[in-house]
């Protein structure tokens, strides 16, 4: 009896220091929680044209697994995608393939092909953007963060189903949606696959693949995890620089992971000679060059390529506000630089630009910027024309810095508002 008593008394005091131990598997308090992001489209996210489709959604879940090595969100992916599949398709297997993955996120990675843009035009031009806001909004509605890719290219494709393409695109950059450029990526800027980036008239190969991975910004859903907010533009920011010949302020932007393709574009004002802008690249056998951006003494912007070229634009030392737009096609080997709406020249180069400047002891005595971005892909000149006219275009935007040293609304002339982990870093040189 009293060894019965003794039994149930030494239960109770056990259950009762389980109850009160804190319950946490081991390391939990080192490794943040795993996610689920969901790849849910048609044959190039599944990977087809890529070895063993080995394609750009599984180069980008190995990006994310290096960065949660480092410390980063843990995260699961898995690729529900389907060869052929349209939104129709997408639409009716949502119940049954998607709901069931009880993920965080979904990337729905649908083309206009697919749809039919070559065969039917306007009507499935108008037919994919009205399901795609359906599968956006099914998706917030059972708690997912939905992603978007744009529509990419094909090499059957003529003027105007590249003109559709563009103007699909054009959309996506602004919804209310996080977005990725895979067209700025791979185009030969006539709507097909660049030359030695295409397994077949549909697909892209090993290295087309490779180029469309680099368009996401590898922390955009670590930011998403951290409830960043869509960007939105600032408008009366600007950052005023004063460089009396000593140590000057400086900004340094460092793209994440490996970049290719990129753009970058700044607004400024100034009516003196100096630089503007200026970056480094590095290449195999070649080291680390610099690319500079700079007003000569007659008042052109010259682009001095890291490979030696030049470009000379229109005067610009006018106490105007212009916008200069730097774009770099890496599969296509091309790089164009624009003022304000208009194309200044070309240059036949390959670069992998490590890091961007503005600021530091070169620049014009008295100089103004304002909205300093950056994207993960080329851009073509429809999406030139809309940044310079002032709409913020978000597709694979890693950088949203409206530099705002007049205190508008932000307060910190060094703030990131693009949905990435990325910062600015703030220097004198």
């Amino acid at each position: 009896m009293k060894s019965d008593v003794l039994y149930r008394l030494i239960a109770l005091i056990t259950c009762f220091f389980l109850l009160a131990a804190p319950t946490y598997s081991q390391d939990t308090h080192q490794v943040k929680p795993t996610h689920k992001i969901i790849y849910f489209g048609s044959s190039v996210p599944k990977g087809v044209g890529a070895t063993n489709e080995y394609g750009y959604t599984s180069m980008f879940t190995d990006i994310l697994k290096q960065q949660s090595a480092a410390g980063k969100t843990q995260w699961e992916t898995v690729n529900i995608s389907i060869g052929g599949d349209n939104t129709l398709k997408v639409l009716k297997r949502y119940e049954k393939d998607f709901l069931p993955q009880k993920g965080q996120y979904v990337i729905f990675a649908l083309a206009l092909g697919n749809e039919g843009i070559h065969e039917q035009g306007e009507p499935v031009f108008d037919q994919f953007e009205r399901n795609m806001k359906i599968l956006i909004n099914k998706a917030r509605s059972h708690g997912y963060t939905p992603v978007v890719t744009n529509s990419y290219t094909r090499n059957d494709y003529n003027e105007i189903d590249y003109r559709f393409i563009k103007q699909m695109n054009l959309l996506i950059h602004t919804w209310e949606v996080p977005s990725i450029n895979l067209l700025g990526a791979i185009d030969d800027l006539a709507g097909h696959w660049t030359d030695g980036y295409w397994a077949d008239s549909a697909h892209p190969n090993d290295a087309g693949h490779r180029e469309m991975a680099y368009t996401i910004p590898p922390s955009l859903f670590d930011a998403l995890e951290v409830n960043k907010p869509l960007p939105k533009r600032i408008e009366g920011s600007s950052l005023h620089f004063k460089n009396k010949g000593q140590r000057t302020k400086l900004f340094l932007f460092k793209p994440e992971n490996i970049v290719h393709s990129f753009t970058t574009s700044i607004n400024f004002k100034t009516a003196q000679p100096g630089t503007l802008m200026s970056f480094q690249t590095s290449g195999k056998n070649e080291g680390q060059k610099q690319g500079v951006l700079s007003i000569d003494d007659k008042g052109a912007v010259i682009y001095s390529s890291p490979k030696s070229d030049k470009i000379s634009t229109i005067n610009v030392n006018d106490s105007q506000w212009h916008t200069l737009t730097l774009t770099h096609y890496y599969a296509k080997g091309i790089t164009l630089l624009y003022i304000d709406t208009e194309l200044q020249g070309t240059v036949e180069e390959q670069l992998i630009a490590t890091d961007f400047q503005i600021g530091g002891s070169d620049i014009p005595k008295k100089i103004a910027y304002k909205d300093w971005l950056f994207y993960r892909s080329g851009m073509n000149q429809d999406e030139i024309s809309r940044i310079a006219e002032g709409p913020l275009l978000k597709s694979s935007l890693e950088l949203y810095a409206p530099l705002d040293g007049k205190k508008v609304e932000v307060n910190d002339p060094s703030i990131n508002l693009a949905q990435s982990l990325n910062t600015l870093i703030e220097q004198q040189k």
